[in-house]
C-alpha cells in the first residue's frame, strides 16, 4: 500500500529542500592541508594551539583521515612527531584532546615500535573501517619544539618589544649581530622580519641596550631593503668569521617603529609586493577570509603597501601563499576602492569570522608601471525576494555576500531599475514597501546599502546607479520593495528569490524548479478539485 498523499507531499519537500541546501554549500576550493602535501602516507596535526600539537590525521587514497586511539601510546607519539621533523614527542592523548573535529578515521589499533620513519610503517589495521572509530576517539599528540630556522631575529635587554640588542640564530645557538656597515636598509630587513611591518625607527651602536651572552655571529651585512628575511641578504663575511672586538662592544641594537592597528603585510610570496594579506589587529598579526574578497579589497590593500595596485585579487588555491597559524581577523570586508587603509572599509562582520585558513585572502601587487591594474566596479547583483517571482524586498550583492538597502527616498526610478536588472521588463514595474509585497523578515542580512539613486534612463542596470554603502549596516526606515512587470505571486505561500546581475542563477534557478514542481505536481491538483 502507498504512502498517504499528504505523506508523499512532505517526503518529496523535504527532498527538494535537501537538494536546494547541498547546491548552496560554498566551495572553499582545495581542502585544507595545514601546510603538509596531500600525498599517500604524509600526517598532519589539526586544531592543536600551535604547528607542534593536534589529532593525527593521514593522507590515504584521496583524503585525509584520522587515527583511532585504540592502542594509542608513546612510541607511536615519537614516529609521528619525527615523521613532521620534531625532535620527538612530549605527550600522546587519546579521546580527541584537541576536540572532536574528525569525521573520518582511517586506521586503528596502531602499534609503533619506535624505530619506524613513518607512522605508514607501523603495524595498524587495514585501511578503510571509519564505522570503527568515532570523533569522541581521535588519537593526538604534542610534539617538542623545533629549534628555530637559521636566520631568526629576536631583540633582547629592550624596554618594550619593539626595541632592543639584535640577535640571530645560527647553527644551533643565539647570538649579535656586529654593527659594521649596518644601515637603514639592514634594519628595515631585520625589523620586518620581526614583525613590525613599517620598519625601523632607528639603528643603536656600540651596544646601547646592552651585550648579548652569545657569540658574534654576523658581520657587515649588506641588505637591499627589500628581502623578507635576514639570509637573503648579502654577506661578505662568513658567519661566525667577524673582525668586531670579542667584548661585544660592537652589538648593534635597532629600534623599530611599533605597529599600528590596521597595519598589513603581505607574507611567502615571491617578493614584497605579492602574499597571503594579514592585518594587524589587537596586538598580533592575523590572515582574513577571502569571502566577498574582490578588485576594490585588492586594490585598496596594493596601495596601502606601496604599489599602484594589484593585477590579481583572486584565483588562489588553497595554500598557495604557504600556512600560517596566525589566527583568521576577519571576513567579508567591503571596500569602495577609494580607500587610503583596508582598515577603513566596512567589516560586514566586524572581527569575526567562519572561515578555515585555506580560504585565507591573497593578493598580487603591480611592480611595473605597464601591469594592468583592474579598476572595473564591483559585479553587482540584485535579488527579489518574496512571496513570488519579481515581488518582494529587493537585496544586493556587491561581491560580499547579500545585503538588505535602506532608501528612505526610494521611488519608481531605482524600482525599474532594479527590476531591469533581475531580468523582468521596465515599462510598468514600480516601487513598493516590502510590507506590501509579504516578503518574509530576515534578520540575519544586514543592510548594506544606505541609498540608491538612478537617472531614471529606460534600462538603466544597478551598477550604473549611484550607490552609498551604509555605515553601521542599520536602517530606521526599513527595507525596500517591488512589483516588476510581468511578475507574478504564486498561492501557495512559498518564499523564493529570483536573482539577476553578473553572476544570476546559481541556487535560485534550483529553487524555482523546486518550486515549480512541487507546485505542478501538488498545489496545483489539490486547488483544481482533485480527490475528495
Amino acid at each position: 500500500m502507498g504512502l498517504p498523499m499528504m505523506l508523499q507531499q512532505y517526503c518529496w519537500a523535504a527532498c527538494l529542500v535537501i537538494c536546494i541546501a547541498i547546491s548552496s554549500v560554498d566551495d572553499v576550493g582545495a581542502e585544507q592541508n595545514y601546510g603538509r602535501e596531500a600525498v599517500e602516507g604524509n600526517i598532519r596535526l589539526i586544531h592543536g594551539r600551535t604547528e607542534n600539537e593536534g589529532s593525527v590525521e593521514i593522507y590515504h587514497a584521496t583524503r585525509w583521515g584520522g587515527v583511532c586511539d585504540w592502542w594509542w601510546h608513546m612510541e607511536n607519539a615519537n614516529v609521528t612527531c619525527k615523521q613532521l621533523g620534531f625532535p620527538g614527542a612530549r605527550q600522546f592523548y587519546r579521546r580527541a584532546y584537541f576536540g572532536a573535529h574528525v569525521t573520518t578515521f582511517w586506521v586503528y589499533k596502531m602499534n609503533c615500535l619506535g624505530n619506524e620513519t613513518r607512522l605508514e610503517d607501523c603495524y595498524h589495521r587495514p585501511y578503510g573501517r571509519p564505522w570503527l572509530c568515532n570523533a569522541q576517539w581521535a588519537a593526538g599528540v604534542e610534539c617538542l619544539p623545533k629549534d628555530e630556522p637559521q636566520g631568526s631575529l629576536r631583540m633582547i635587554l629592550g624596554d618594550v618589544p619593539n626595541e632592543g640588542t639584535l640577535e640571530t640564530f645560527w647553527d644551533g645557538a643565539w647570538g649579535s649581530v656586529c654593527h659594521t656597515d649596518f644601515g637603514t636598509p639592514d634594519g628595515n630587513v631585520a625589523c620586518r622580519q620581526m614583525g613590525y611591518s613599517r620598519g625601523v625607527k632607528s639603528i643603536k651602536t656600540d651596544g646601547h641596550f646592552g651585550f648579548s651572552t652569545g657569540p658574534i655571529i654576523l658581520d657587515a651585512v649588506d641588505c637591499e631593503g627589500t628581502e623578507a628575511h635576514i639570509t637573503e641578504c648579502n654577506m661578505p663575511v662568513t658567519p661566525y668569521q667577524h673582525a668586531c672586538p670579542y667584548t661585544h662592544n660592537w652589538d648593534v641594537g635597532v629600534v623599530c617603529k611599533p605597529n599600528v592597528e590596521g597595519d598589513i603585510r603581505l607574507m611567502d610570496g615571491s617578493g614584497p609586493h605579492e602574499g597571503r594579506v594579514e592585518i594587524w589587529h589587537d596586538d598580533a598579526w592575523g590572515t582574513i577570509c577571502d569571502d566577498g574578497w574582490d578588485w576594490a579589497d585588492a586594490n585598496v590593500v596594493c596601495r596601502q603597501a606601496g604599489y599602484r595596485g594589484a593585477v590579481k585579487a583572486s584565483g588562489f588555491k588553497g595554500e598557495d601563499f604557504g600556512f600560517t597559524w596566525a589566527p583568521i581577523h576577519t571576513s567579508f570586508v567591503m571596500c569602495t576602492g577609494v580607500e587610503d587603509r583596508l582598515i577603513d572599509c566596512i567589516l560586514r562582520d566586524g572581527w569575526t569570522h567562519s572561515c578555515y585558513h585555506v580560504e585565507d585572502a591573497s593578493v598580487v601587487c603591480a611592480t611595473d608601471d605597464d601591469d594592468t591594474i583592474e579598476i572595473e566596479p564591483k559585479h553587482t547583483r540584485v535579488r527579489i525576494v518574496g512571496m513570488g517571482q519579481g515581488q518582494g524586498r529587493v537585496e544586493v550583492s556587491l561581491g560580499n555576500g547579500w545585503g538588505r538597502v535602506c532608501d528612505p527616498d526610494w521611488s519608481d526610478h531605482e524600482a525599474k531599475t532594479v527590476c531591469y536588472h533581475a531580468g523582468y521588463k521596465w515599462g510598468a514595474s514600480r516601487a513598493a514597501g516590502s510590507a506590501e509585497v509579504s516578503a518574509p523578515f530576515d534578520l540575519e542580512a544586514p543592510f548594506i546599502i544606505d541609498g540608491i539613486t538612478c537617472s531614471g534612463v529606460e534600462n538603466e542596470t544597478l551598477s550604473q546607479c549611484q550607490m552609498k554603502v551604509s555605515a553601521d549596516m542599520t536602517c530606521a526606515t526599513g527595507d525596500v520593495g517591488v512589483v516588476c512587470e510581468g511578475s507574478t505571486a504564486p498561492p501557495s505561500g512559498m518564499s523564493i528569490a529570483v536573482i539577476g546581475g553578473a553572476a544570476g542563477g546559481g541556487v535560485a534557478g534550483l529553487a524555482v524548479a523546486a518550486f515549480a514542481f512541487y507546485y505542478i505536481k501538488f498545489v496545483k491538483p489539490a486547488g483544481g478539485g482533485g480527490q475528495a
